[in-house]
Order: C-alpha cells, then structure tokens, then sequence
C-alpha cells in the first residue's frame, strides 16, 4: 500500500472497513458538512451503509451515475462537489465487471479540495498494484480472503492525520480506532 505500520487498522474484513471509514469520517466531520459522494455500483458495504445515513436524517448524499463500461467520471466528482462534502467514496475496481477506477484522479480532486477520499480496494489488493501516496487516498479498506489470506480478517488503511471516530468502543484496540 505504501504506507507506515501504524496507519492499518485490523478489521473483521471489508465490510467492516467500509463502514467503519464511512460512518468514522462521517462522524469526525459532520460539524463541517454532512454532504457524501459515492457511485451507483458501489458494494453494497458502502452503499447500505450510505442509505443507513441517509435514513436517519444525518447525511446527504450524491449517487453518482457511471457511463456504459462501468466507470465514474472524475469530471461528475468535481460537478457534484458541494461546500459541504465532507466525504467520496469511489471502488478501486467493480466486483461485478471488473472495471478499474480512475482512483488517481478522483483521489487528486478531493485532495485539493481537502476532502476525505475513500476507495473499497476489496478487489484490487493483492492483485493491481496499489500506492495511497500516489493515488492520493485517505481510506482505503480490504480484505485478506481476496488475496489468499484467511477469512474474518481485514483492514483499513487511514492516512495519518484523517481522523475517524471509531465505530467500536470500549477496548482501545488498533490505537482506538476500533
């Protein structure tokens, strides 16, 4: 990933890393915005957990369409940004079709805007060569049975200085954030 150590956080698997950066970073920044950006074939890790804000009348959020091969224009991140976006959460790369996102780029948007930027990598660790420094990603979640590791077992990348407000509380496991 080329990261430091101490900036994966262990989970239960992918699920729990897209919830836990979702919801966390949700939490952390809701005084500045409640505005989110995600696509319309994301896994349904992210997506639920998006209609789970929604429902409660915490968040907003943007569902953004893809073109006929699958993929989100960078272009519709940028038209889609608001005052008040505090998140996007883009796949690396569709489970169903297999299509690779402009992650890069999308990651060099939010970064300019000095937004959070999530990527579900589920499919792509391990398989597609993956930097969060080049890629300009704050969060990004796997899952080690993808990459022939055991199931019930996943993490979550935060780029130090992201702040995420922790899903699980009482044990301080993984520097408190879970």
């Amino acid at each position: 990933l080329n990261c430091e150590p101490n900036e994966v956080v262990f989970t239960s698997g992918g699920t729990e890393s897209d919830n836990t950066a979702i919801v966390g970073a949700f939490y952390s920044k809701q005084k500045k915005g409640t505005h989110i950006i995600t696509s319309v074939i994301e896994h349904h890790a992210v997506l639920h957990t998006c209609q789970f804000l929604e429902r409660r009348g915490l968040a907003q959020v943007t569902y953004l369409p893809v073109d006929s091969t699958g993929l989100v224009d960078p272009e519709e991140v940028k038209k889609a940004l608001r005052d008040d976006t505090i998140l996007v959460s883009i796949m690396h790369a569709n489970n169903e079709i297999g299509t690779i996102e402009p992650i890069s780029e999308i990651g060099a948007i939010c970064r300019e805007r000095k937004i959070t930027f999530h990527t579900d990598a589920v499919q792509t660790v391990g398989h597609i060569p993956i930097s969060v420094q080049k890629m300009n990603i704050d969060l990004l979640s796997l899952s080690g049975h993808k990459f022939y590791g055991p199931k019930g077992v996943g993490a979550l990348y935060v780029r130090k200085g992201v702040p995420i407000t922790p899903l699980l509380h009482g044990g301080g496991q993984e520097s408190g954030k879970r």
